[in-house]
């Protein structure tokens, strides 16, 4: 009677367990950005020393990585808030601050679930690009206005 109830106790114990919880589904995606030649539009140009900056929800200028020379970025979306102000600066070096271009980057917000283990994710709709700066940016368009992956770009900048 006690090996029984012991063996009832061990069953109900081991059946009780959950297998771990490991988030591996995708999380909130990054704003994707190619940079193209402004002459030849179907060209990918890479940005040569170029130093990310973003403005987060409490209005702090945050760096992005390290100066880079690259022909695509992937940046983080404030999630609390419908704007993220960014500032592309290219030419950065010992002896230059470089020249800096600036835009906000709009959109709508949506908390999605994606798994217990994962918890909520955000996605981004009605994207786009307001109060852009031309100091090197020539053009800004929006290959996507949702942001639901990070499968391609969402946007080109010619220069």
């Amino acid at each position: 009677m006690k090996k029984n109830l012991i063996l009832i106790i061990i069953l109900t114990f081991i059946a009780s367990c959950e297998k771990d919880d490991i988030c591996i589904d995708p999380t909130t995606p990054h704003l994707i950005i190619r940079f193209y030649d402004k002459d030849n539009t179907s060209e990918v140009k890479k940005v040569t020393n170029l130093k990310i900056t973003v403005k987060n929800s409490f209005d702090e200028i945050v760096e992005i990585g390290s100066v880079v020379t690259t022909d695509s970025i992937a940046l983080p979306l404030n999630v609390d808030i419908d704007i993220t102000k960014v500032y592309l600066t290219k030419n950065v070096n010992d002896t230059s601050p470089g020249i800096e271009d600036v835009f906000d980057v709009n959109y709508s917000r949506d908390e999605v679930f994606v798994s217990r283990s994962c918890g909520y994710k955000t996605v981004y709709s009605n994207v786009n690009a307001t109060n852009i700066t031309n100091a090197w940016l020539q053009n800004i368009s929006f290959v996507s206005t949702e942001i639901n992956n990070e499968n391609q770009a969402h946007l080109t900048i010619f220069h």
